[in-house]
């Protein structure tokens, strides 16, 4: 569901960052970043998250909330950050762990809102004593694709084709957290996700790049990381007259 956020008088209407409720973790998905990671290119794209709704009934009473009244926990999009990426690395096969590729990049969260604050989220609820907005990697999969030999005048291109495995590394700083069901992470468990904290990010500010990484199979060629990020945002507008 998507909430519709009615900004201060001094700023732009704005739309809500995703705010979704459900036991099924599939629903999850439309509220991610994707990044695709390319090891050939050495490159990360980040496409926005693919959710589109209208206000439910449930959430009228939000949509119709200042910013400065409170509060509201949700998965944000990219109407309300920027994800930026710098320094892709690769280390050698077996540098990290044996048989494995270590790939890391820096991620930086960009706040695009004026006069709002972005904080700890209430939903997904972080580890207790861990503050600020949160990322985690939701999903990760291998694009797989079989290879192919084409020639050209006198030259012969051999493509190798892509498959095997990721999962997140050691990189990102949270050990693996149950976000959505409130449980110890198990052996049984689905919803238990390496994250990283970001901070409080500041109305208009950016948060310091975060190194975050992934140990491939050096058979990985095509990799998609579908990312959540979540926090509560919070009216600088109202912080400031209140102590007027």
């Amino acid at each position: 569901m998507l909430a519709l956020l009615q900004a201060c008088s001094n700023t732009p209407a704005a739309t809500a960052p995703v705010i979704l409720a459900s036991s099924s973790l599939s629903a999850y998905r439309g509220a991610a970043f994707i990044l695709d990671v390319s090891t050939t290119r050495r490159v990360v794209t980040v496409s926005p998250p693919v959710t589109t709704a209208a206000p439910s009934a449930s959430q009228s009473m939000v949509g119709a909330m200042s910013v400065a009244s409170g509060q509201h926990g949700s998965l944000l999009g990219a109407d309300v950050i920027e994800m930026q990426i710098s320094n892709y690395t690769a280390k050698v096969v077996g540098a990290t762990a044996p048989g494995k590729v270590l790939v890391t990049f820096d991620l930086t969260l960009v706040n695009r809102l004026r006069s709002v604050s972005l904080g700890t989220p209430t939903f997904p609820r972080p580890p207790i004593g861990v503050t600020g907005v949160q990322a985690f990697p939701f999903e990760v999969s291998v694009v797989t694709s079989p290879g192919r030999v084409s020639s050209q005048s006198n030259e012969v291109s051999v493509t190798s084709p892509s498959f095997g495995q990721a999962i997140a590394s050691a990189d990102w700083d949270g050990a693996p957290h149950s976000f959505f069901n409130d449980t110890n992470c198990g052996s049984t468990s689905n919803d238990c996700f390496r994250y990283e904290p970001f901070g409080t990010i500041a109305a208009n500010g950016s948060s310091l790049p975060r190194r975050v990484g992934f140990l491939i199979d050096p058979t990985v060629r095509d990799l998609r990381i579908k990312l959540l990020v979540a926090a509560d945002v919070f009216s600088t507008v109202a912080a400031t007259t209140a102590n007027q």
